[in-house]
């Protein structure tokens, strides 16, 4: 028995060696209950820091995009208010072209025409010329007819 109790008495001594006391634990599970609660509270606060700073670069990355889309659709309106204005300059220059081309033709036209009736004026001279020839010949070749005709008979 000498035994028996030389082993439970090494294993209370075991025992109480290993356990720790009540306050002991008390103190340490409040300790680790404050130092859970603050970090707790350190992560809230660094996940909120962190939630703004995304916000805000969010919104700063918002408005930038906004601006550069105000100054692209500005710029695209400058580019085809220029292009409007080139086909407007364009068109006036062709419709100018046009109208001097034109006016060409019509001068070019009128020579024409004025040629054609001085030549038809030559023509109708000429034919007048010729037709008095011809009479004149034709008279003459009668009157030398009829004198001959005269003298033989």
């Amino acid at each position: 028995m000498l035994v028996l109790s030389d082993v439970i008495e090494e294993s209370i001594q075991n025992l109480t060696r290993t356990m720790v006391l009540r306050e002991d634990a008390d103190r340490s599970t409040y300790t680790q209950k404050v130092d859970f609660t603050k970090l707790r509270s350190e992560l809230l606060a660094l996940d909120s820091s962190d939630t703004s700073v995304t916000l805000a670069s969010h919104e700063r990355l918002s408005n930038d995009i906004a601006k550069l889309n105000s100054r692209l659709r500005d710029e695209i309106g400058r580019a085809q208010a220029s292009v409007r204005l080139d086909l407007n300059l364009e068109k006036g220059r062709i419709r100018e072209e046009a109208k001097g081309q034109e006016l060409k033709i019509k001068e070019t036209e009128t020579r024409i025409e004025q040629e054609v009736a001085g030549l038809r004026e030559r023509v109708e001279t000429v034919k007048y010329n010729t037709l008095q020839w011809l009479v004149s010949i034709c008279t003459g070749a009668a009157a030398l007819i009829l004198g001959a005709w005269r003298l033989l008979m």
